[in-house]
């Protein structure tokens, strides 16, 4: 009979690993995994599928063929209040009738009543063509008394904003406050139209209680050592900033903060030994109000959440940049249930962009193939 060739051969000499029963083998007794567990496997899956995809639709840099405009179905808005009232009543979408439960319909539009009709600058800028012309716009309608330029100390850019005097006497009218501090208030702001401190001798100290509790007037001090490092130059007024010790030479003590960086630093026991001017300095600082606008943090708030916002959905791409309709497609995210519902209040992709691009953290740019892009920025 022929024989096989297994049989001629003989036994292979390879080494075999043995096979290692699966879990369920090794203990008969462990339960077999559940529908949900198997369930939770297969969703992680998809969801890493889904990453994978929207990481391979940016594997390459997109084309740019120049900066594109932030609002290019509006070429005609030339006048910087034109431009305010477009972006206020442009910031929110309307809340639908049905989708909503009344209690949280009645939350978002008593949270869109609390934020002051404000617009910052750079939102401005970004619009608007001629960065230089709406400066010089806005510096004639301050001193004529139709905008009002208001603060909030170390916010940099951000804490920076324009209002309509109109709009800001309106709401002090409809402030809870007496007659007399209304009227003293009004008073200093019709004659005082590019003040942003009021002295503390121009109201009594019943009204600067008055109007600091309703959110007209902050105190005015000085800026904390540690908070120098990210706000504008002329907000600076510590000795210990880089950019006071960095116009000396080395080796000096004014290269170090001068003799009272201890102190001012938080260190050292007694007070800062201050003469002359810088006295009058700080004593003049201290005895001044600030004039802000009640709703200004808020305001603040929900614009710098959706700037970080913006800021890691493009840190996530390979190359910081991507499509601008898929990033408003991941803002919006399907209606009412996405992300400028749940964290936004319902806030509009066009002025979040026009925010980030005006505080410099972002550039739009044309693409020439899908639109256009959106780019971060080091600002």
């Amino acid at each position: 009979m022929p024989q096989s060739l297994r049989t001629i051969l003989g036994k292979s000499n390879r080494v075999r690993k043995p096979t290692r029963p699966s879990a369920a083998r090794q203990n008969p007794l462990s339960p077999a995994p559940s529908a949900a567990s198997r369930s939770a496997r297969k969703g992680k899956k998809k969801r890493q599928v889904r990453e994978d995809e929207s990481e391979a639709e940016f594997q390459d840099k997109l084309s740019d063929v120049g900066i594109a405009k932030i609002l290019q179905e509006e070429p005609t808005l030339r006048d910087v209040v034109q431009a305010m009232r477009y972006v206020r009543n442009r910031m929110f979408t309307p809340v639908p009738p049905t989708g909503f439960k009344s209690t949280r319909s009645a939350e978002v539009l008593n949270y869109r009543l609390a934020v002051p009709p404000v617009v910052t600058p750079g939102h401005l800028h970004a619009i608007l063509t001629s960065p230089s012309k709406v400066e010089r716009e806005v510096a004639e309608l301050s001193r004529s008394g139709v905008l009002r330029r208001v603060r909030v100390e170390r916010r940099g850019g951000m804490g920076e904003a324009l209002i309509e005097s109109p709009d800001l006497e309106a709401m002090v009218r409809e402030a809870g406050m007496s007659e007399e501090a209304k009227g003293r208030f009004l008073g200093f702001l019709r004659e005082n139209p590019t003040a942003q401190t009021l002295p503390r001798g121009a109201v009594t100290h019943g009204q600067a209680d008055e109007l600091v509790r309703a959110g007209f007037l902050t105190s005015s001090l000085r800026a904390a050592p540690g908070t120098t490092l990210h706000v504008r130059p002329e907000d600076r007024t510590t000795l210990t900033s880089i950019h006071h010790v960095s116009r000396f030479a080395s080796g000096t003590v004014s290269a170090v903060g001068g003799r009272n960086a201890i102190h001012l630093a938080g260190g050292g026991g007694g007070a800062p030994a201050l003469t002359g001017a810088s006295a009058a300095l700080s004593s003049s600082e201290a005895s001044d109000f600030r004039i802000a606008v009640p709703g200004h943090g808020r305001y603040l708030k929900l614009a710098e959440g959706a700037v970080a916002w913006l800021r890691e959905t493009l840190d996530k791409t390979r190359w910081g940049e991507g499509p601008e309709d898929w990033f408003r497609e991941r803002f919006e995210g399907g209606g009412l249930y996405g992300t400028r519902w749940k964290e936004f209040w319902g806030v509009e992709w066009e002025w979040v962009l026009g925010q980030a691009a005006g505080l410099g953290a972002v550039e739009v740019f044309e693409t020439g193939s899908v639109g256009r892009g959106v780019r971060a920025l080091g600002g």
